[in-house]
C-alpha cells in the first residue's frame, strides 16, 4: 500500500505524535523522561556544520510525554519537521538502547503529524496536548503532570526550559491559558492520537477488576492468591486492552509481572 503524503502546514506549525513500536512503553523511569526533555531542549538550536554558527532548527511550543508516546506542538525554522523528529528520535534511541542493553527500533517507523494553520486550532492543540494525562486518568489537573510543558515551562517548575513560551503567552495571554488548559475539549475534537487503544480511566479498570473478582476494594484484591490475581488481570486486559503500566498502577502487581501476562494474551 502506498503511504499517504504528509499534509503540509501553511504556517510551518505541526502537531506531532511519536509512539513506541508495537505499543511499547518508551519511558521506564524518571531518568528516561528527563533525558527526553533535555533532548527537546537541546535540539532546537544546533551548530550548522557548514556555516559553523548556531541555527534555530525549530521552536517547540508544547510537549507531553506519555508512557508509550509523545505529543509535540512545534514550528519549522531551518529544518523540516521530518528532520527535527529524526534528530529527536535518534538521540533518545541511542540513550535508551545503551542504558537497557538493547538494539533495534524503539519508535513506530513513521511519526504522525497534522498541520496547524489557524490560531484557533493552535489553542485547541495546546489544550489537547496538556490534557492527555487527564484523559488517561493519570492526574486530575494539567499542572500535576510533571512530564509536560504546562507545569515545567509555563508555570516555571522545572530548571530545564524547552518551550518558546513568550510567543504563546503574547498571543493568548497567561490568564486565558490558565483558565482553559484544564477545560475539557469536545469528545470528537479531531486531533491525532494513539487511536489503536481506547484510553481508559483508572476507575473504569478498577471497577471491572473488582466486579469480576468479587472483591470490594484493591486491598482485598491483593489478598487473593497470586495466580487468581493474575487470572483476573489477564481477563481485564483482554476485555479493555489496558496498557501494562496503567494496569500495574491500578492492581498493584509489578510492571514486570504485568508484562509477562501481556506477552501471553
Amino acid at each position: 500500500m502506498v503511504r499517504k503524503g504528509r499534509e503540509t502546514s501553511g504556517t510551518g506549525i505541526y502537531h506531532v505524535m511519536l509512539r513506541g513500536i508495537n505499543r511499547q512503553d518508551i519511558f521506564e523511569d524518571a531518568e528516561d523522561y528527563q533525558t527526553f526533555i533535555k533532548i527537546l531542549s537541546s535540539v532546537q538550536n544546533r551548530l550548522d556544520d557548514v556555516a559553523m554558527t548556531r541555527i534555530t532548527v525549530c521552536h517547540i511550543y508544547a510537549y507531553c510525554l506519555m508512557p508509550n508516546h509523545v505529543h509535540l506542538l512545534l514550528s519549522e525554522k531551518h529544518w523540516h519537521v521530518g528532520d527535527v523528529m529524526k534528530a529527536i528520535a535518534s538521540s533518545y534511541v541511542f540513550y535508551y538502547n545503551k542504558k537497557y542493553g538493547r538494539i533495534g527500533h524503539l519508535f513506530q517507523d513513521r511519526f504522525k503529524s497534522e498541520p496547524c494553520n489557524t490560531p484557533e486550532y493552535f489553542f485547541t492543540l495546546f489544550r489537547y496536548i496538556h490534557q492527555n494525562p487527564i484523559k488517561a486518568g493519570l492526574v486530575k489537573l494539567a499542572k500535576e503532570y510533571v512530564y509536560s510543558s504546562w507545569p515545567n515551562d509555563y508555570l516555571g517548575l522545572s530548571r530545564i526550559k524547552v518551550c518558546y513560551i513568550q510567543a504563546v503567552v503574547n498571543r493568548f495571554g497567561m490568564e486565558e491559558l490558565s483558565k482553559w488548559v484544564d477545560e475539557p475539549l469536545p469528545e470528537k475534537v479531531g486531533c491525532i492520537d494513539v487511536n489503536d487503544r481506547k484510553i481508559m480511566a483508572d476507575e473504569t479498570i478498577r471497577d471491572l477488576l473488582l466486579t469480576r473478582s468479587g472483591m470490594v476494594n484493591i486491598t482485598d484484591f491483593q489478598k487473593l492468591p497470586k495466580q487468581q490475581q493474575k487470572d483476573w488481570v489477564r481477563f481485564v486486559m483482554m476485555e479493555l486492552d489496558v496498557g501494562s503500566r496503567q494496569m500495574s498502577r491500578v492492581c498493584g502487581l509489578s510492571y514486570n509481572i504485568i508484562q509477562a501476562i501481556k506477552r501471553h494474551l
